[in-house]
């Protein structure tokens, strides 16, 4: 269980999805990823989030992550800027993506720290 607490949080799953793109100020050093791409949240933490996605994100990539508000039962769409921490390959041509969070508005996080301590 140790491994499940590398990112300096408790992680709990949640089955959710979200549109991840690069922001803005990075697109010509993240050349790989054009549009956004919709990935599968396995995992969040108060720290972050760790998804699949069917695309490669490389580490250090700032992503915009746009989720829905009934996730965190939140009465606004969600918009989190994150860092990619890790990227490896996961099953059938996907990869599992550790991603901390660097820009959360403090409504939300407090949504988020409510989320995972109920959960976990």
């Amino acid at each position: 269980m140790a491994g499940m607490e590398s990112r300096g949080g408790v992680r709990v799953g949640i089955n959710a999805t979200a549109m991840v793109e690069v922001d803005k100020a990075m697109k010509e050093q993240v050349r790989i990823l054009r549009e956004p791409q919709k990935v599968v949240i396995a995992d969040v933490s108060t720290v972050g989030l760790g998804v699949v996605s069917p695309v490669f994100l490389p580490k250090g990539a700032i992503l915009e992550i746009k989720m829905e508000s009934a996730i965190f039962n939140f009465d606004k769409p969600i918009t989190i800027k994150g860092e990619v921490r890790y990227c490896k390959p996961a099953k059938e041509g996907s990869y599992k993506v550790g991603i901390k969070f660097i820009e959360v508005e403090s409504d939300i996080l407090s949504k988020i720290k409510e989320y995972v301590t109920k959960s976990g």
